[in-house]
C-alpha cells in the first residue's frame, strides 16, 4: 500500500482525470467541514475527522462525547492520527486540482509529445507509447493506465478493509477482554453478596438462639425453684403433721387429767404454715408470660418488615423512549443516558413528544406490583428525576411538581431538593449523591429514593395513583448526565 501510495504520488494529473474511483473522493472528505482531510485522527467507533473539527466539537465536554456522525457516546476523549488517510487524501488533492485541468486539455509526454497512456510500475510514472519502446523503459514492467487505475483501487479498497478488520478484530479482542473482566468482577461482587447474606443470617440465627436459650433458662430456673420449693414444702408438712400425730397421741393419754394441765398442754401446740408454692411464683410466671407475648409481637412485625423490605419487587432494566425526548436532549445509542445538547435537533413531532421542557420518560410504565430502578447521576447541577403519570402534559412550559402528575427529587443551586407543593423540600444528606434506587409500590400509594450506594432513604411520596406511571427523567444543564443502570 505504501509503494502504490508513493506511486500515485507521482503519477501526474492526466492520470488523475482517468482513474480516480468515484467513491474516493468521499472517503479522503471529513464530514464536519466537508473538505478533504486535513491532519485525520480516528476515535474510537472507527470514524475519521481532521483533528480541528472534532477537537472543536467536543470542545467544553468533560466526559460523553460523541460521534459527529453516528452519535456514538464515549466516556473519555480518545483519538488516534490516520498517516495513511492522510496520505491519501493529500494524493487525492492533488489529483482533483490537476485532473481538472487535464480534462480540457490532455497531457503530452513532454519528450516525445505523444499522450501518456502507460504507467510504468518500475519508475512510478505516466509515458507514452514511444517511451515504452525506448531503451531506458524496455526492461521495466509496464501497463495501461486504466488497469494500473484499477489496482490502485483495489489495492486502497484492501488496505482499508484489511485495516478495518485488524480494528474490529482489537475491538473484539479489547471486548472480549473487557467483558471478561467485568464477568469476574460480577461473579466476585455476586460472591461478596451471598457472603454477606449468610454472615448476617448466621448472625441472627446465632441472636435468636442465644434469646431462646436465655428465656428457657429463665423458665428452667423458675421449674427447679417450683419443684424446691414444693419438696421443702413437703418436708415440713411431713415433719408437723409427725409432730400434730405425736401431740395428738399425748392428748388422748391425757384425756382424764385435770383441765387445768390439757389447756396448759394445748397452748403450747404451734403449728406454722409454709408459704404456698403458688404464692411465691405465681407473680413471676405471670411476668414472664407478658414477655412471652412481647417476643411473640416483636418476631411477627421483624418478620413483616423483612418480607416488606426483601419483597419490593425485581430491578426492572429501564430504557428511554426517545419519542418522548425534547429536542435539546441526546441519548445514548443504548437509550440508556440522557445529557442535552447545544442545539435543537431536527426530530419529528408527535403527542407523545416534551416539546419545551427538557424531559423524556422510560419506554415502559407500570400500572401494578412493586418495581425499582437505579440512576446514574452526574455530579454538576441540572438534573432531576422520578415518576410521571401517563396524562402528564407534553407540550408547553409546565411546572414540575406534584400538581403536574409528577413526584420527583432534583439537584439545583448546589443542594438537593424534594419537588414537593406549595414549595420544595431541601434534603440533607451525609454525602453527595452519585446512585439513586427508586421504589414504585403502585398498590402501597408510595414513590421511594433511597442512595443506592448505602440504601440510605431520601425521600417518600404518598400518592393516590389511578393511571398508568411512567419513569420520567430531566436534563436541562449540558455539563451533567443522567443514566439508567442495568
Amino acid at each position: 500500500a505504501a509503494t502504490l501510495g508513493l506511486a500515485s504520488a507521482r503519477i501526474d494529473g492526466s492520470m488523475a482525470a482517468v482513474f480516480l474511483p468515484g467513491n474516493l473522493q468521499d472517503e479522503a472528505t471529513c464530514s464536519v467541514c466537508l473538505e478533504y482531510f486535513k491532519d485525520p485522527v480516528s476515535i474510537d467507533c472507527g470514524h475519521n475527522f481532521c483533528r480541528g473539527c472534532i477537537a472543536k466539537s467536543w470542545r467544553g465536554l468533560e466526559s460523553n462525547y460523541p460521534c459527529p456522525q453516528c452519535r456514538e457516546i464515549f466516556q473519555h476523549k480518545n483519538f488516534r492520527p490516520n498517516r495513511q488517510l492522510a496520505n491519501m487524501s493529500e494524493i487525492i488533492s492533488q489529483f482533483m486540482l490537476h485532473g481538472m485541468k487535464s480534462l480540457e486539455e490532455e497531457v503530452l509526454c513532454e519528450k516525445h509529445k505523444e499522450s501518456l497512456k502507460l504507467y510504468c510500475k518500475d519508475d512510478l510514472r505516466t509515458i507514452c507509447v514511444v517511451c515504452d519502446r525506448s531503451r531506458e523503459h524496455r526492461p521495466h514492467t509496464v501497463v495501461p493506465i486504466e488497469e494500473a487505475a484499477q489496482e490502485y483501487k483495489v489495492s486502497v479498497c484492501l488496505s482499508n478493509r484489511l485495516d478495518f478488520l485488524k480494528k474490529e478484530r482489537q475491538e473484539l479482542l479489547e471486548f472480549k477482554s473487557s467483558d471478561d473482566k467485568k464477568s469476574q468482577e460480577l461473579l466476585k461482587a455476586i460472591e461478596a453478596e451471598r457472603q454477606k447474606i449468610i454472615s448476617e443470617f448466621e448472625g441472627l440465627r446465632q441472636f435468636l438462639h442465644e434469646q431462646e436459650q436465655l428465656l428457657l433458662s429463665q423458665l428452667e430456673k423458675m421449674e427447679k425453684s417450683i419443684s424446691k420449693r414444693q419438696n421443702e414444702n413437703i418436708t415440713e408438712l411431713s415433719r408437723e403433721i409427725s409432730l400434730l400425730n405425736k401431740i395428738i397421741a399425748e392428748l388422748e393419754e391425757k384425756v382424764q387429767e385435770p383441765v387445768l394441765d390439757f389447756l396448759k398442754v394445748s397452748d403450747e401446740v404451734k403449728c406454722p404454715r409454709p408459704m404456698t408454692v403458688s404464692a411465691d411464683m405465681k407473680g413471676h410466671i405471670c411476668n414472664f408470660s407478658l414477655k412471652t407475648v412481647v417476643l411473640k409481637g416483636v418476631l411477627k412485625k421483624f418478620k413483616d418488615n423483612l418480607q416488606d423490605e426483601l419483597g419490593k419487587g425485581e430491578k426492572e432494566d429501564l430504557t428511554l423512549d426517545p419519542d418522548t425526548a425534547n429536542h435539546l436532549l441526546i441519548l445514548s445509542a443504548d437509550l440508556k443516558s440522557v445529557r442535552m445538547g447545544c442545539r435543537k435537533q431536527d426530530l419529528p413531532d408527535n403527542p407523545k413528544r416534551f416539546d419545551t421542557n427538557s424531559r423524556v420518560l422510560a419506554a415502559v410504565g407500570f400500572k401494578t406490583g412493586r418495581h425499582y430502578w437505579e440512576v446514574e447521576v452526574g455530579s454538576a447541577d441540572g438534573w432531576a428525576f422520578g415518576v410521571a403519570r401517563e396524562s402528564v402534559r407534553r407540550k408547553g412550559l409546565t411546572q414540575f411538581s406534584p400538581e403536574e402528575g409528577i413526584w420527583a427529587v432534583q439537584q439545583n443551586g448546589g443542594r438537593y431538593w424534594a419537588v414537593t407543593i406549595p414549595q420544595r423540600t431541601p434534603l440533607f444528606l451525609n454525602e453527595k449523591l452519585s446512585k439513586i434506587r427508586v421504589y414504585l409500590d403502585y398498590e402501597g400509594e408510595e414513590v421511594s429514593f433511597y442512595n443506592a450506594e448505602n440504601m440510605q432513604h431520601i425521600f417518600t411520596f404518598n400518592v393516590s395513583f389511578n393511571e398508568r406511571i411512567f419513569p420520567l427523567f430531566s436534563v436541562c444543564s449540558t455539563v451533567t448526565y443522567v443514566r439508567l443502570c442495568s
